[in-house]
């Protein structure tokens, strides 16, 4: 009877090994794609949901998102050549402008220039990225604004602080909350009151009646 030679039998022995290596490569390669799959989707959902917002507005989505999810934002991985091809697919998007201070007073008209002071303070904030002034930091912005300097700057600024719309603390005084609201409303509150105080009162008909002779 003849034996079967020993590389055959060997080869048998190593069959169920080489089966278990290729199918561990495959499943490998699968969970990679699908890994790779997730990465793109959500790249495209993140550039779906930034895309839109103002520049100031993404970085600071952006960095609440590191916090969240504990990443340094200094120790990123360079992306993978797949996912460098799906961002030169994606539509390009410029830099937004930024508003011009000439352009945010025409947009929400101030009326006093306590108004227009506290509209100085937001437009530092949100624009030039400035949190914190003295009182001296907003007188120039008049200037810069295109307006007339307020002959009573002291008065007026005090003005902003006592309708609660600005916090003075010296040289750390900043917008408050509500602050931002008026400006965000172009002062539609402060317009109202104004034409109630200044509408002038109904005079009362009286009826006099004729004296008979």
């Amino acid at each position: 009877m003849l034996r079967k030679p020993f590389w055959a039998s060997q080869l048998h022995a190593l069959q169920p090994k080489t089966d278990v290596t290729i199918y561990s490569c495959a499943g490998r390669g699968q969970m990679a794609e699908k890994t790779r799959d997730k990465t793109i989707a959500a790249l495209e959902a993140v550039y779906a949901a930034l895309k839109d917002l103002e520049h100031e507005d993404r970085k600071k989505v952006l960095s609440s998102a590191f916090v969240l999810l504990g990443v340094e934002s200094s120790g990123f991985a360079a992306p993978s050549t797949t996912t460098q091809r799906t961002i030169a697919s994606l539509p390009q998007t410029t830099a937004a402008r930024p508003t011009s201070l000439v352009e945010l007073v025409n947009e929400k008209k101030p009326g006093t220039n306590a108004q227009r002071i506290a509209l100085f303070a937001y437009y530092r904030e949100k624009v030039e990225g400035l949190t914190r002034f003295s009182r001296d930091d907003l007188r120039t912005y008049f200037a810069k604004a295109r307006l007339t300097p307020a002959a009573n700057f002291d008065r007026d600024f005090g003005d902003a602080v006592r309708k609660a719309w600005i916090h003075e603390d010296a040289a750390d005084s900043y917008l408050t909350t509500r602050g931002v609201e008026a400006v965000e409303g172009g002062f539609e509150g402060e317009r109202k009151s104004q034409k109630v105080r200044q509408a002038p009162a109904k005079k009362k008909k009286t009826s006099s009646r004729k004296s008979k002779r």
